[in-house]
């Protein structure tokens, strides 16, 4: 019997296994080997297939990571990164299926298809995270209690300045990159 499950199992590609070993948590009870099978190779119906990918593709989207994307199959994934999640959300069915059908399809038959990639936790864009106020206030104080100057032409901030044009004037060298931005920074220079 281990020897049969091993020679059927052997016919089906890593992706393939991997999607059966993720759906095996759907299941109330082990499957038998033919279940197994339709669990790693599932009917890719292109419509059920699509609605699948809204479905996962929002939550993707969205990024909850206590109720994450789970797909039924890595080509439904593909075809739907291929497709392109704001297409598939601004669009209907009739108007995707052609170009639907032909990305599912490609990945369906690829014998080596890359699993899912696990999400993860993006940081938002430059200038889209949002701080409150009170917030930014109470870290802004700590910066202050660890001795933080608040703005330029507060003493310490040009300390560096003074002691690059002390080295120079000792007659060390100094890179005269540095003198110039010493002097620009202490004002003697624009």
């Amino acid at each position: 019997m281990k020897e049969y499950w091993a020679e059927r199992l052997g016919t089906l590609s890593r992706s393939e296994l991997a999607t059966g070993y993720r759906l095996l948590e759907s299941r109330d009870r082990p499957p038998t080997l033919p279940e197994f099978i339709k669990l790693c190779r599932p009917n890719l119906d292109p419509e059920l297939a699509f609605h699948e990918a809204l479905e996962q593709g929002v939550k993707r989207e969205r990024f909850n990571p206590n109720d994450p994307d789970v797909w039924s199959h890595p080509a439904i994934y593909w075809a739907w990164v291929k497709v392109g999640a704001f297409a598939m959300t601004h669009q209907g069915y009739e108007v995707l299926r052609p170009r639907w059908v032909d990305a599912l399809r490609h990945y369906a038959e690829q014998p080596e298809l890359a699993a899912v990639p696990v999400k993860r936790h993006e940081l938002p864009a430059p200038g889209k995270a949002r701080l409150q106020p009170e917030r930014a206030r109470k870290l802004l104080s700590q910066l202050r209690l660890k001795g933080m100057p608040q703005r330029a032409g507060i003493s310490g901030q040009t300390d560096w300045a003074r002691a690059i044009l002390e080295k120079h004037e000792r007659g060390e060298s100094v890179y005269i990159a540095s003198i110039e931005m010493a002097e620009q920074a202490l004002g003697l220079r624009e």
